[in-house]
């Protein structure tokens, strides 16, 4: 069981002295040893860029459904997943603080999303389903239709993270995010051996698989960790390759596709969350220094995919600021890959098949950078990207590469990812570890409760 492999001492050599670095040899060294010395940007927002956030909480408020509290993950379209239920957190906290909404608005929003949790219909697993219906919180396919396609334990992961964020400004909300998240059953999501893995269900008959690929995985571990169950294998490099672009190693994901059915695209949104909730420090780190980070390797790698990307413009005077993105029309989501494929700046989909023409200078990943690294090159950035937005709707998924072209298409991701940058600049590093005994603190020193669900139990 995995509570029998938590116990103080391994959590804080997984935590502090880094699992990552178990194997990760010379192809690390380059890449640590180019690390930049690196400034991001801080201090009250200016009147600009409260017009940027307001731009994007416009989205929020147009996408809400009143009777259910649960926001569009696309604009006008009544579904939503539990990683998007994340950006809505994480901009719900931004909206409180640059005084958007009231308490009372925080209050009755919050409250919605946590009822919504701790009623949410779970899958015939114990855990919860991919998709949900924001009009009826029932689960539904892609289409929208009742029924059940399986779970992600990526997309856990990261609600993990924002709930936690939760918790840590808002206390008195602590046992009801604590009463949601004990529902789960966390066997099917993080093996004895620490491997997170998610599952497809088709007329009942469920297929599990490894999910994540590298710097995924690695963000979506913090998320496990603050509830004390260490995705070990999950947090290590291991298997990984290196691929030399524009004179810049990059590390990418070593597994055979072929063995695994998974894609391995390199991209910049783990590692920019990465940065943005934990200045790529470990989870306990309570400092937030700029420049110096307790997790050198992944502040490493996330150097890398920044230079690499900067070069790109240094050398072919072509923009580049590369995220996934829903697109109009099919495939309707790329990846827009740094490298994937064997190949550079490719943008693929889920298939495996690629979408060259349709890759973007993102929005999202514009501003996220933008707050991370103070530099001309980011200057660039925002300039390109800063009226790509209706002011009535939000901000657009971004700009095409080829043509400079608009990608007209609306996302929660998007705009809560712009919310996210701009709370980054007026308060750092968004996650901040606290020490107070919590719901499920109690929960689990109490004889008389066993969750019975691959929960740890805690070493006092």
């Amino acid at each position: 069981m995995l509570r029998n492999m938590v116990i103080a001492v391994s959590l804080f050599c997984l935590t502090s002295c880094g699992v990552v670095y178990q194997g990760v040899q010379s192809g690390m060294t380059s890449v640590n040893e180019s690390q930049m010395l690196r400034q991001g940007r801080y201090g009250s927002l200016t009147e600009q860029e409260l017009e940027w956030a307001q731009i994007a909480w416009t989205y929020v408020e147009n996408n809400t459904n009143l009777t259910t509290g649960l926001v569009n993950a696309l604009d006008n379209y009544p579904t939503t997943n539990l990683s998007n239920l994340a950006d809505y957190l994480i901009a719900l906290i931004a909206a409180r603080e640059f005084g958007f909404i009231t308490s009372k608005e925080h209050d009755e929003r919050l409250t919605l999303v946590l009822s919504f949790l701790n009623e949410m219909p779970l899958g015939l697993t114990g855990v919860p389903n991919k998709v949900y219906s924001t009009s009826t919180r029932m689960m539904v396919d892609y289409a929208n239709q009742p029924g059940e396609l399986g779970w992600s334990s990526i997309d856990i992961g990261r609600l993990l993270i924002a709930l936690a964020m939760v918790k840590q400004r808002n206390p008195e909300f602590s046992e009801y995010v604590d009463k949601a998240v004990l529902r789960w059953n966390f066997c099917e999501l993080v093996t004895e051996e620490g491997e997170l893995y998610g599952a497809a269900i088709n007329d009942g008959n469920v297929h599990r698989y490894k999910e994540g690929r590298l710097g995924v995985e690695e963000y979506t571990a913090y998320g496990y960790l603050d509830w004390q169950i260490v995705p070990e294998k999950a947090m290590m490099l291991d298997p990984y390759e290196v691929v030399t672009i524009n004179g810049i190693d990059l590390l990418f994901d070593g597994r055979d596709p072929r063995d695994y059915d998974v894609l391995r695209p390199v991209y910049s949104t783990p590692y920019l969350l990465l940065g943005l909730e934990f200045n790529w420090d470990g989870i306990d780190d309570r400092r937030s220094s700029d420049s110096d980070h307790t997790n050198e390797v992944l502040a490493a790698m996330a150097d890398s995919v920044y230079r690499i990307q900067e070069s790109r413009w240094d050398v072919d005077r072509i923009y580049t600021a590369r995220g996934e993105h829903v697109v109009s029309g099919e495939p309707y989501f790329l990846y827009d890959a740094i490298y994937a494929l064997g190949t550079p700046w490719i943008s693929v989909a889920e298939d495996g098949s690629d979408h060259d023409e349709k890759a973007l200078v993102s929005t999202r990943v514009a501003f996220q950078m933008w707050a991370l690294w103070k530099t001309d090159y980011t200057d660039r950035l925002l300039t390109l990207v800063r009226e790509l937005y209706d002011p009535d709707r939000g901000w657009y998924e971004g700009r095409y590469e080829l043509t400079s072209s608009y990608e007209k298409s609306i996302s929660l991701q998007t705009n809560a990812g712009v919310l996210e940058a701009l709370l980054y600049k007026a308060n750092g590093k968004l996650y901040q570890p606290r020490k107070a005994r919590e719901y499920r603190d109690v929960q689990f020193d109490s004889r008389f409760y066993h969750p019975q669900k691959c929960l740890v139990e805690t070493f006092r």
